[in-house]
């Protein structure tokens, strides 16, 4: 009994010190951590970013947000005339209480950063993981301060945070999110490379470029090409493809003051570029319909062109809010905007109700469906987006999908409902 007594005794003690340390543990704090020379010269940069916001989820599972306790740490090394020299980026694992490892990550270096330094020219990551035998070491014993280990001669030492300190994030940050995210099995040594990128900010004529990264991608495997757009201390991640902007994250505070609005569209006029639409779309979205954006899944699609003529012409993007959801496409909304900051928006989901006596309640959005029951003008419901006719292939979204207020799902035909920006409205 005594025996049973005294390991009891020993595993709660076990236990007690295992609470204990996890309580202590706490992740790296978020900032911006300066190396320097005895002379006080900044040497290397570490930058400690945790991305807490809406995710859209890649295919694997995985998103763009960090999880808890493993935020992304990027250094960054400067020489004496404050140029960028190498970059490394991975996310913190904790090994103990004050140290943890960086298991996978990206580098840049050599011709790598100097092309990704440049406009237009292709450059692909150095991957770096614990499946080829490579990982990087942190210490964060004293509040304030950490240390690298492993990295490189000049990313390796001490450095303290400075809480004035405004830089943007670096490149490599952004690059490390991305694929990490939405090519996993780089990492991994699964005969997947990394993706090939291209710079292709800071453009004369569109101003709004300087506070963003926008990098043209490329897939060798797959023989594809888009865009990926993003703000340059992360608050969002846009990925253009085929005319469809999907925002992989977006921080909480984006749309926060001064607004997106406030520092770039100001100076933005005569062009009518896609990407720069998208993203004032989703401002718009995100101050008047909120509701919309819930699902991180929810993008942007270019519907159509129209170009004015003449001195004062007006270039205008139909844009349409779409969200897939089980293999069905809902327009949750659409909107017209002009190169002049003009937006013309139509809400096409919310409270709502019946309008015409016997509407029908659909099983499907068609007429060949079974009928689910019959409601009169102001009867109440919920409509989730519109959608297209089955077998429509027009891009027609003529048939709302509602719920009712007994939890019903079912399709009236958009003719039938008021209360909502329906194209019949």
């Amino acid at each position: 009994m005594k025996h049973i007594r005294t390991f009891f005794i020993l595993l709660m003690t076990v236990m007690l010190l295992l609470v204990s340390v996890s309580a202590w543990a706490m992740p790296p704090e978020d900032g911006i951590y300066e190396k320097k020379d005895g002379n006080g010269n900044v040497t290397a940069r570490m930058f400690i970013i945790t991305l807490s916001g809406k995710a859209a989820e890649a295919p694997n599972g995985m998103s763009m947000e960090t999880s808890g306790g493993a935020p992304i740490i990027a250094l960054q090394a400067l020489d004496g005339e404050g140029n960028i020299t190498e970059e490394l980026a991975t996310s913190y694992s904790w090994k103990t209480h004050t140290a943890g490892a960086g298991e996978k990550g990206i580098r840049l270096r050599g011709e790598t950063l100097q092309n990704a330094m440049k406009q237009y020219s292709k450059f692909t990551p150095e991957i770096f993981s614990t499946a080829f035998g490579q990982q990087v070491e942190f210490g964060f014993v004293d509040e304030g301060k950490g240390k690298a280990y492993h990295c490189s001669d000049a990313l390796d030492g001490e450095y303290v945070k400075n809480t004035g300190a405004t830089n943007h994030y670096p490149l490599s940050a952004l690059l490390y999110a991305y694929e990490k995210a939405f090519n996993f099995n780089a990492f991994y040594n699964n005969n997947t490379p990394a993706n090939n990128y291209a710079r292709a900010d800071e453009q004369e004529g569109d101003p709004w470029h300087g506070d963003y990264y926008v990098l043209n991608v490329s897939s060798p495997k797959q023989q594809d090409m888009w865009t990926v757009t993003a703000e340059r201390n992360l608050h969002i991640v846009m990925e253009n493809h085929n005319r469809d902007h999907r925002f992989l994250f977006v921080k909480n505070d984006y749309h926060g003051d001064p607004s997106w609005v406030g520092i770039t569209w100001g100076s933005f006029t005569g062009s009518a570029m896609t990407s720069t639409n998208a993203l004032y779309l989703h401002r718009h979205v995100t101050l008047n319909a909120p509701a919309m954006l819930e699902n991180p899944n929810t993008f942007i699609r270019l519907m159509d062109f129209y170009s004015g003529e003449g001195p004062n012409a007006i270039t205008t993007n139909a844009m349409a809010v779409l969200l897939e959801e089980n293999g069905e496409l809902m327009e949750l909304g659409k909107a017209d905007v002009g190169d002049n900051g003009s937006i013309r928006f139509f809400k096409m989901m919310g409270r709502a109700s019946i309008k015409g006596e016997g509407v029908r309640i659909r099983q499907a959005p068609n007429t060949n469906c079974a009928i689910l029951g019959e409601k009169d003008t102001g009867y109440p419901l919920q409509v989730l987006g519109f959608v297209q006719e089955t077998g429509d292939a027009y891009m027609a979204f003529k048939w709302a999908k509602v719920k009712l207020d007994d939890g019903t799902t079912g399709y009236v035909s958009g003719q039938f409902v008021q209360g909502v920006d329906t194209p019949y409205n």
